[in-house]
């Protein structure tokens, strides 16, 4: 089996006077992998990007890239910078076109002008954005920034490309043919593809591994609806409250801080608005369907946004006589018994309890 690209051992970060903390025990990276990261807000999934391009450095534990810590030494993180490229979410541009900032990185490493001026222009057309070389980067729309962005770490060639929520910005039909690049990056090209993602069913669909975080912490669990908050009891029933005043009833005990996941698949959907009463019980949620999206022949990944946000597996006909259709209200429901409790792991040190 061929060595790994990344290997992480114990690896531990913290931000001044902050109390989140990054901790992951053990983590392999191959060369030519496509790995996903997913996890809520605040996951530790920028943190991790950041750490794998060589641009925080890590805290404690160990982060090796081809064998070697490029921190043991003064110019190691620097060289491993060239192999390891970035596109971070809200991408900064240069002043000047969209040629000046794809072909920045080229002009540092030396690149002569003729193979510069073709590699952008291919790089252009990778990203669908062919003949606006000589256009001003001064009105470009986030998606657009976007894509000069991603043209401007592709056309470098990176061994390793790290991408901080890839599509966010764009449109559904460019997100499908930016996701087909990515994949095209991974598997032919033989980059390793690191991206982040809320988007449970684009890192099945893109990655060759999905790691889970949840509070800087890796997490065994195959799912999104991933909340964290203060847990309570008042003897007969138990409780999560990931925001105040908004409480996710569980069948287990639970005290202290907690972190909790649904299985999209137990989420049951129920009209609103048609002037009955709401349901009785517990868990129940309203809000707006802010996305829908197939999953498969028969089914649906639906975004329901509220005072929580929560994404439910829908069979397509359920959808059909529900009348549920993009930005509409709806009721959600879900039984305690489908609350999963993830188990705490100690911070700071990335080890099982």
């Amino acid at each position: 089996m061929e060595a790994p690209l990344y290997r992480l051992e114990d690896l531990a970060f913290s931000y001044p006077a902050s109390p989140f903390t990054l901790a992951i025990e053990a983590l392999e990276v191959r060369p030519g992998e496509v790995l996903a990261l997913v996890g809520p807000n605040g996951a530790g999934k920028s943190t991790l990007l950041g750490l794998l391009a060589f641009l925080l450095r890590p805290g404690g534990g160990r982060l090796e890239f081809h064998g070697r810590d490029p921190w043991a030494d003064g110019n190691g993180a620097l060289a491993a910078r060239r192999d390891a490229v970035l596109v971070s979410h809200h991408p900064y541009l240069f002043k000047g076109t969209v040629a000046d900032n794809i072909g920045f990185g080229l002009r540092l490493r030396k690149t002569a002008e003729p193979e510069r001026s073709a590699r952008v222009g291919e790089a252009l057309a990778l990203v669908e954005l062919a003949g606006w070389g000589g256009r001003s980067v001064a009105g470009l729309s986030a998606g657009q920034a976007q894509r000069v962005a991603l043209a401007r770490a592709l056309v470098l060639r990176p061994r390793v490309l790290l991408l901080d929520e890839p599509t966010a910005n764009l449109d559904a039909g460019l997100a499908l043919r930016t996701e087909a690049l990515l994949r095209e990056a991974g598997h032919a090209w033989g980059a390793t593809v690191v991206f982040s993602t809320h988007n449970f069913s684009q890192a099945s669909r893109l990655a060759d591994t999905v790691l889970y975080l949840s509070e800087g912490r890796r997490v065994d669990f195959s799912h999104e609806n991933c909340f964290s908050g203060a847990a309570a009891t008042d003897g007969r029933t138990n409780w999560i409250e990931p925001k105040p005043g908004v409480r996710i009833v569980c069948a287990g005990p639970v005290s202290g801080h907690a972190t909790c996941v649904i299985d999209p698949a137990d989420i049951r959907l129920m009209p609103a608005g048609d002037g009955g009463p709401a349901p009785a019980g517990p868990n129940v949620f309203s809000g707006r369907v802010t996305r829908m999206e197939t999953t498969g022949a028969a089914t649906a990944l639906v975004r329901i946004s509220g005072d929580l946000v929560f994404r439910a597996v829908v069979p397509l006909a359920e959808l059909g006589r529900l009348g549920v259709s993009l930005s509409g209200e709806v009721l959600l429901r879900f039984e305690p018994s489908s609350v999963a409790l993830v188990p705490e792991r100690p911070a700071g040190t990335g080890q099982l309890p």
